[in-house]
Formats: structure tokens, C-alpha cells, sequence
């Protein structure tokens, strides 16, 4: 038996991605994708332009470096030091997208509100951008439609969380009146502008409020009433807090949307809400420190007074009103630590109100308690050693002392609180306000026309990986060969002409045109005619190892081209000096009536039914050497003629009389007419598949079914192939053309180019 050769240069890849396997994709399907492309691309232009623009506003905010209370460090070690902490862009850029801020513009925007006037599909919208002023409603008079700038203002719009994002339809009526319908109301409910239309339903109340219209009496509004939490969602997705410049600390605050007043409006509720915030949080601070201090300020009073009467009554018992210079630094020292430690103590005290014991500012806190304590220590033993009445009086006048100071220093730190919280002072500040946008985004269309043109062009490759992947047939001999173990004996690229399918010859005969002449006659130079004389070849070699000079050709399913191959290799047999005989088997459906005579006429089914004798039903064709035998008059059982003893005789006696009969019979799959036949071609069958339609699985069922009468199938005629097909891949395959043929056990290859054998 033979096989195939193939050139290794040719051999397909086995990568996971064949680049080459993909561009045959794209070049076997190119005029699908073509379709696809400018229908998908002109789809999504329009949708592109059709679509309301998109504006956007922005405002310019700028994190300060530090607190703005620095100026209200005082004696008490910088009490105040806790509105130093510094704000970072990272974490405003937080709050200024946190719901405490966004929540805010939600409510005072109603933008859980979504109120718009009904357009006409698709192109209502744009239509409606090019006219000016408020225009009559509805189309020939229906449907309520919009046409021009109408607009509708709502308070309040509350329904039952049942029926919310459920679509609601207010009509306009003269006079300041609405009818509203949707669900959960019977009916049209009237309303009027300026007053609460409050509604029962099943599920709750119904509550609207419309402050005004513009639009004239007919005109429809669409209401939608989301939830909140909704509403605050899409509003923090919309926007858009970057940092202007790396360490800047300005941040760019922006916003997109189909509306460029509401933009504006939307953006300074939430620069004002977020100014609030932040000054609320200073002032906040301010205030419960200002609490804590005023709630000292009795205690060191009262420890003043004290301190200041107990010196008083010592200097009147010593007689005594001063201390001498030793004692006098003594004093100062221990005044001052004291002044200090007390100053830490508050400070801890206030610290410990905010953190944990464990926190690293409470520890460098008492760190410090430690060393003032250990040096009060070495004070109070220094005071020790001096005499006993400068011991009492420098111990008194030291409570004194201590008591004043922070008695002074508490009272300057209550106004400096009273002047922080008074002053409101944050530490962000608005740079730039937003301002309502003139145009639409610049470029914002073209892009969008760009991606629409990208994702047709990705639908129009993804179809035909689609269609590839689902639909496609056998493409090349290698993958045959591989999944079949089938040899094939020819690829015969895909012809032009009325002589390519028995579906052309068949529109030949019903235009009652001139008999359609076979591919091999009217362009004997055809790269299939060139191929055709190869597979002439192979089969010469084939006839020889089975010693049966009757060929068939046969196809799993029609429309394979059998008819075609089988007429051709006909011809191009006959052309060789061969006496060819062409039976027309397919009983059915003839192909080869058109080309070759009146399908009417009589022929093999009439010779096997003895109607006519076999001399009387073979026809010449005007080509030397070669004769046609019909198909004849229709039968109504093809199959119980082709079980006719008859079938043998025939046979026997047309391959006693010509070197090489050719059978063109029906398609194996849909009915049984070529496994009846093949026995009599056996070692000569050939089974026709087209490139790109027949699959393995209808190959390989035709294997079988001509198997269980004992026929194999000898080889295969891939048929039909693209001639830009496989070039990617296999380089010039389809560019020439190979034949092999055995006799015996030998096998003869051979490989030629197109332009001859």
C-alpha cells in the first residue's frame, strides 16, 4: 500500500499557539470577518455618537504641613501638641471619597432621584441635543416622546423599598397638573407641581413632590428611585481624588457625568461637607480640651489661695520676709521641676484618655516624669541640709510659686483653646472651586470610536475562532493521514467553473444553457486539472496492486465535489490514450446528466431494471476514447436495483471492454447505494472529502460502513481547498501537488510542481 510523503519544512507545528494556524483562520474566513467587522464597527460608531456626551468638573484641594494650632504651645510642655498631628494626601484622599462626605452630597443633590425625560430609542437623545427650547411631544402623535431641553425638578420621591429602582411614568398635563402610573398604583394618580402627592399602596406609602416642569402638556418623565446606599455607592465609584504631582499634597477632586450643572453642584457639596469635616474635627479637639483645662482652673485657683495664706502666716510667725541667695536658687530649681512635672502629669493625664498604657507616647512621657521626679529628689535633700525656718520658709514660698505658674499657664491656655475653637481652623483649604464645563471631554468620542472599531475587529477574529473551532472540516492531507490513517492520494485546490460541483452543473441544466463542459476541457491548465493528472497516476499504480481497473469515486455527504473529481479524473484518463467508461451510480441525484446529457435519458438504472440494453444505454461524450453511461430514468428503490444480481454482469462486462471504468455513486452516509457498489471496485475506492466542510467524524463513519462489506477505502481526494489556505502554515503546499502509487508491496512516490507532471 502507499504513502503519503510530505516535506519536513512543511510539517505542521505542534506548539500550543500555531501563529501560521491562526493567520490560515483569518484568511479562510476573511470575507465572514469582513461582515462581521463593518457591521459590528458601524453598530458601535453609531452607538458611540448617538450616546449623550460626557463632561467633567473637578475641584483643587490642598493638605496643609501641620496643625493649625502650633501657636498654642505654652509652659504646660505643649499641651496643645495634639493638634499637631499632620495630615497626609493618601489619607484625605480617603475621606474625601468616605461615605461621611459623599452621604452628604447624595442628600443635598437628591441624586437617589433619577428623573429623565422619555426619549425616542436610540436616536431620541441626540435629536433632542441639536433642538433648543421645549418642542411638542410624541411621535405621529403617540408615545409621549421628548424633542427638545424639557426638565423636571423633584423634592422629595419615597417609595415603599419594594418597589424601589422600579421604573415610574409621570405625563405632563395643562395647568400645572401630572398623572403618574407605575407600580403599585391603580391606575393614573394626579398631582400638581408645588404640592405633596402622597399615594397608599400595598406595601407602604408613596410620596412625591414635584417642584417644577418645563415641558409642554403630553410630555412623559421617566422616575426611578433608588436606594440610598445605592446612590452613595455610584457616587464614590464616579469619583475620582489623585494627587496632583508626587508629594505635593494638592489633590485633584473630579467627577464625570451627562449633566455639567449637577456636576458642579455635586463637587461643591462635597468640597463644602469636607471642609466641614475637617474644621468640625479641629474644633472638636479643641473643645474637649478646652473642657479639661476649665475643669482645672477651680482646683489651682483654690491650691494658689492656699499656698499663698500658709506663706503669709510663716512670714509673720519668722518675721521674716525674704531668703538669702543659696536659698533663693533653691527655690527657683524646685519651682521650676515642679512646674514642669505638674505640666507632664496633665499632659499624661490627657494622654491617657486617648491611649493605651502601652502606647509609645504615654511611655516617653513618663520617661520624663522619671527623671523630673529623681531631680526633685536632689533638690528636696539640698533644702534639707539648710536650717530649719529657711527649710519651712522656702518650702512655702515654693507652693506659692508653683501654684502661680500654673495657675498664669492654665489660664493662657483656656483663651488660646477659646480663640482655636473660635477660629474654626483646618488644615485643608479649597484651592479651586468647580466650574461648569462648556464642552464634552476632549477626545473622549474618538477613543470610544477607537475601542468600538478594536472590539468589532476583536468579534469579527473571536467569530471565526468560533466558527473554526465548531464548524471547521478537515483542512490538510497531514491531519487526514494522522486522525485516519487514511493515505491521500491527491489535494485538489478549489476550481472555478461551471464543472467544480455537481450543484453547478444541475443550475447549468435548469437555465437550459449549453451543455456545461467538464473543468478539464475548458481549462485544461486549472492547478485541479494539474492535481487531478497526479491522482491519474497514483491510480494506474492502485489498478495494477488490485488487479481491478474499476474505480469509484464516493463522498460521506454531498456536496464534496465527488462528481467533479470523478467527471475530471475521467477525462484526464481518457486524455492518456485510456478507453475510460464513466457510470453515473448516484441514482438519486445525479451530477453528471448536466454535463455529459439529459438526465432524462435512459441509462444504468434502466440497464439493471432490463429496460435497455447496455450497448443502447452508453453514450459518447465527443472526446476520443471516453464513454458515459447515465444514471437513466429515476428509480423509486435505487437501493433493491443496486442488490440485483444484474449489478455483477454489468460490471463484469463494461470492465471486460474499456482499460478503466469509473463509478461516481452517492454519498455513503445519508443512503446505502456506494457500500453496494464498492465490491465491485475493491482496492480502487476513493472517498472524496472537501476542505474547510467534511469532518474526521463523517470520514471516519464512511470508513466503517464500507468496512462491514468488506471494502476499505484505498485513499482519499481532499477536494475544495483554498488556494490561500495553509500558506501560513505548510508554505507552498497547496502550491504543488503530490501523487503516490503501489504495486504489490512497492510504493512509488513522487512530487511535482503545479505548472506540469
Amino acid at each position: 500500500m502507499s504513502e503519503l510523503t510530505r516535506d519536513s519544512n512543511n510539517a505542521p507545528h505542534e506548539s500550543g499557539f500555531d501563529l501560521a494556524a491562526w493567520l490560515d483562520v483569518l484568511i479562510l474566513y476573511r470575507w465572514m470577518m469582513l461582515a462581521i467587522f463593518v457591521v459590528a464597527a458601524a453598530i458601535g460608531t453609531a452607538w458611540v455618537l448617538l450616546s449623550a456626551p460626557v463632561y467633567e468638573a473637578d475641584i483643587i484641594v490642598q493638605v496643609e504641613e501641620s496643625g493649625a494650632a502650633d501657636a498654642a504651645r505654652s509652659v504646660l510642655g505643649g499641651l496643645s501638641s495634639m493638634f499637631d498631628v499632620k495630615a497626609s494626601a493618601e489619607s484625605e484622599q480617603q475621606v474625601i471619597a468616605s461615605r461621611l462626605v459623599v452621604a452628604a452630597a447624595v442628600d443635598r443633590e437628591r441624586l437617589f432621584i433619577d428623573a429623565q425625560p422619555r426619549r425616542f430609542p436610540v436616536i431620541g437623545a441626540a435629536i433632542a441635543r441639536g433642538n433648543g427650547g421645549v418642542q411638542d411631544p410624541g411621535w405621529l402623535g403617540i408615545g409621549g416622546y421628548t424633542w427638545g431641553a424639557e426638565q423636571i425638578d423633584i423634592d422629595r420621591f419615597d417609595v415603599p423599598s419594594n418597589y424601589e429602582e422600579e421604573r415610574y411614568d409621570l405625563t405632563v398635563a395643562r395647568g400645572g397638573a401630572f398623572r403618574l402610573a407605575g407600580p403599585g398604583l391603580i391606575g393614573d394618580v394626579a398631582g400638581r407641581c408645588g404640592e405633596q402627592l402622597r399615594v397608599r399602596t400595598d406595601n407602604g406609602p408613596l410620596v412625591l413632590q414635584v417642584r417644577s416642569f418645563n415641558a409642554k402638556p403630553g410630555a412623559r418623565f421617566r422616575l426611578v428611585r433608588y436606594p440610598r446606599q445605592t446612590a452613595i455607592e455610584q457616587l464614590q465609584r464616579d469619583l475620582s481624588v489623585k494627587e496632583a504631582g508626587k508629594d505635593s499634597n494638592v489633590l485633584r477632586v473630579s467627577l464625570r457625568g451627562n449633566d455639567p450643572q449637577r456636576l458642579v453642584a455635586t463637587l461643591d457639596d462635597i468640597a463644602t461637607f469636607y471642609l466641614d469635616q475637617n474644621i468640625a474635627r479641629k474644633t472638636e479637639e479643641a473643645a474637649r480640651s478646652l473642657a479639661f483645662l476649665e475643669g482645672r482652673e477651680p482646683e489651682l485657683r483654690h491650691s494658689l489661695d492656699a499656698a499663698e495664706a500658709a506663706l503669709s502666716t510663716l512670714r509673720v510667725q519668722l518675721k521674716s520676709v525674704s531668703t538669702d541667695g543659696e536659698a533663693a536658687s533653691l527655690l527657683q530649681q524646685s519651682a521650676q521641676n515642679e512646674v514642669q512635672l505638674t505640666g507632664l502629669l496633665q499632659k499624661r493625664a490627657e494622654l491617657a484618655s486617648r491611649f493605651l498604657p502601652g502606647h509609645d507616647a504615654v511611655i516617653a512621657i513618663d520617661d520624663q516624669i522619671a527623671v523630673l521626679r529623681a531631680e526633685s529628689q536632689r533638690l528636696v535633700q539640698s533644702i534639707a541640709r539648710l536650717p530649719a525656718d529657711q527649710r519651712r520658709l522656702i518650702s512655702s514660698e515654693r507652693d506659692v510659686k508653683v501654684a502661680n505658674d500654673l495657675y498664669v499657664s492654665l489660664l493662657n491656655n483656656i483663651e488660646q483653646m477659646k480663640l482655636i475653637h473660635a477660629g474654626r481652623i483646618g488644615d485643608v483649604r479649597l484651592i479651586d472651586k468647580a466650574l461648569a464645563p462648556d464642552r464634552p471631554m476632549h477626545l473622549r468620542r474618538a477613543i470610544e470610536v477607537c475601542i468600538a472599531i478594536f472590539l468589532a475587529g476583536f468579534a469579527a477574529v473571536f467569530a471565526a475562532w468560533v466558527r473554526d473551532l465548531l464548524f471547521r472540516g478537515v483542512s490538510d492531507a497531514n491531519e487526514v493521514e494522522s486522525a485516519t490513517g487514511l493515505r491521500v492520494f491527491a489535494s485538489v485546490p478549489r476550481a472555478a467553473g461551471c464543472g467544480l460541483s455537481a450543484s453547478i452543473a444541475r443550475m447549468c441544466s435548469r437555465r437550459n444553457t449549453s451543455r456545461c463542459h467538464p473543468h478539464a476541457i475548458v481549462a485544461s491548465d486549472d492547478p485541479a486539472i494539474e492535481n487531478l493528472r497526479s491522482l491519474r497516476t497514483a491510480v494506474r499504480f492502485s489498478i495494477l496492486g488490485a488487479q481491478n481497473n474499476v474505480v469509484m469515486f464516493t463522498g460521506p455527504t454531498q456536496g464534496v465535489g465527488k462528481s467533479f473529481v470523478s467527471s475530471n479524473f475521467a477525462e484526464v484518463m481518457a486524455a492518456s490514450g485510456k478507453r475510460v467508461l464513466l457510470i453515473d451510480g448516484d441514482m438519486r441525484r445525479s451530477g453528471l446528466a448536466a454535463i455529459y446529457g439529459d438526465g432524462r435519458l435512459d441509462g444504468f438504472a434502466d440497464v439493471l431494471a432490463d429496460r435497455i440494453t447496455l450497448d443502447g444505454a452508453i453514450r459518447q461524450t465527443g472526446r476520443t476514447n471516453l464513454h458515459f453511461l447515465p444514471a437513466g430514468q429515476r428509480p423509486s428503490n435505487a437501493s433493491d436495483l443496486l442488490a440485483n444480481a444484474a449489478v455483477a454482469v454489468v460490471i463484469k462486462a463494461v470492465a471486460a471492454r474499456y482499460d478503466v471504468v469509473v463509478i461516481d455513486t452517492a454519498p455513503v452516509l445519508p443512503v446505502s447505494d456506494a457500500a453496494m457498489l464498492a465490491p465491485y471496485a475493491a482496492g480502487n475506492v476513493f472517498a472524496v472529502v472537501r476542505a474547510g466542510a467534511t469532518h474526521l467524524g463523517e470520514l471516519k463513519e464512511t470508513v466503517r460502513r464500507l468496512q462491514r462489506v468488506g471494502v476499505d477505502i484505498t485513499g482519499v481526494i481532499l477536494n475544495g481547498i483554498d488556494p490561500r489556505a495553509g500558506r501560513f502554515r505548510y508554505g507552498a503546499k497547496y502550491g504543488a501537488y503530490r501523487y503516490s502509487a503501489d504495486s504489490g508491496t512497492d510504493v512509488v512516490r513522487a512530487v511535482a510542481q503545479q505548472q506540469g507532471d
